[in-house]
């Protein structure tokens, strides 16, 4: 499960055909990108954890 999406990361520093398409050359959707990559996985953890533990709140 994590192939795939690690696969689809690494696409943008793989594919440099010319000096516009590195993504070092363009900080800001470079930022943006991986910025909403790790909200996307702290969003995705955090919807497994446990609000409550099943046996009721703690005294």
């Amino acid at each position: 499960m994590v192939s795939v999406p690690a696969g689809l990361i690494t696409v943008p520093f793989l594919e440099n055909v010319n000096k516009f398409q590195n993504p070092f050359r363009r900080p800001v959707a470079t930022s943006v990108f991986l910025i909403g990559t790790a909200v996307a996985l702290w969003l995705g953890i955090g919807a497994t954890l446990l609000i409550d533990p099943p046996w009721g709140p703690s005294r």
